[in-house]
């Protein structure tokens, strides 16, 4: 494979060249595409009509810039700003854990949990982006959303994605450690949701290398990556309302462990597990008495 800094063709030169050269470099024709397409302000369909044309050279130079932080490690959705998870498009940064297609089984079971009618309160626990919470006042017209998040630069993003799907009024986001601030402010969910970080520490370094540039304090679940629930759950107990429901992602071997911390709050009747699309369990759901 060649290396970021040779057998690049010369500027002024077409864009099919540079695609040809990055595709070589990154080892992904896609991913070359979805980066020159994203310099040119194009959709890939529209890029692909226009390959016979000549790149400028700002662009080109951007473009190797690119290639070059991609080739490092840096994940797509970090050099383009963007990522799609649930059918809509959010702004992600350095700041946010990327969405994963796996989040989107607690979202999917989220709402199968809101009643169609009224107006169910919602609170999305360390929002990051806000996928999860903007993605549930999306799809459910009737639900408000509150978004916790220890990070003042993750609500900013997550205030973005709220403008850019004119969500705004639909939201309310505050800067607190889990639960704090709703407690604070008695307020009685319907639904507590929550993807927090259940990575154990000692295997982060294992991780592969694009997670590496993901924010650790959205990865790091403490010693047995089950820190959080520990303080997540009992206050969740607290403020949900009777016959609300608590649901969290969870790592692929931690289901089991989640459920008996949940059992522990003995608020909580029911649970039950969802799984991933490979078979994984993926989502722990438990209805207040």
């Amino acid at each position: 494979m060649a290396g970021c800094g040779e057998d690049f063709p010369r500027s002024p030169m077409k864009r099919h060249q540079a695609l040809r050269w990055a595709a070589g470099v990154m080892g992904s024709r896609l991913e070359a595409e979805v980066l020159l397409a994203y310099i040119l302000a194009v959709d890939r369909a529209q890029l692909l009509a226009s390959l016979p044309d000549e790149l400028p050279v700002a662009a080109w130079q951007r473009f190797r810039s690119l290639v070059a932080r991609r080739t490092a490690g840096w994940p797509l959705q970090y050099l383009t700003g963007r990522q799609e998870f649930m059918s809509l498009e959010f702004v992600v940064s350095p700041a946010v854990l990327i969405p994963r297609p796996d989040t989107e089984v607690l979202v999917e079971e989220a709402l199968r949990l809101l009643p169609e009618e009224g107006n169910p309160l919602v609170v999305d626990v360390g929002s990051g982006s806000g996928a999860i919470g903007l993605s549930l006042a999306w799809y459910c017209p009737g639900c408000l959303v509150v978004a916790t998040d220890s990070s003042r630069v993750a609500l900013r993003v997550a205030r973005l994605n709220a403008y850019r799907l004119s969500l705004s009024d639909r939201i309310k986001f505050f800067h607190t450690d889990l639960l704090e601030a709703p407690r604070r402010q008695n307020l009685r969910p319907q639904l507590v949701v929550s993807n927090p970080p259940y990575i154990p520490s000692g295997q982060i370094e294992k991780l592969p290398r694009e997670v590496q540039f993901e924010p650790r304090p959205a990865l790091d679940g403490g010693p047995d990556g089950l820190a959080v629930y520990r303080e997540l759950l009992p206050q969740a107990a607290e403020i949900l309302r009777p016959g609300g429901y608590l649901a969290v992602e969870v790592g692929w071997n931690q289901a089991a462990a989640v459920t008996d911390l949940v059992r522990a709050e003995k608020v909580f009747g029911t649970s039950w597990i969802k799984k991933d699309l490979a078979g994984r369990d993926r989502v722990v759901v438990a209805r207040k008495e």
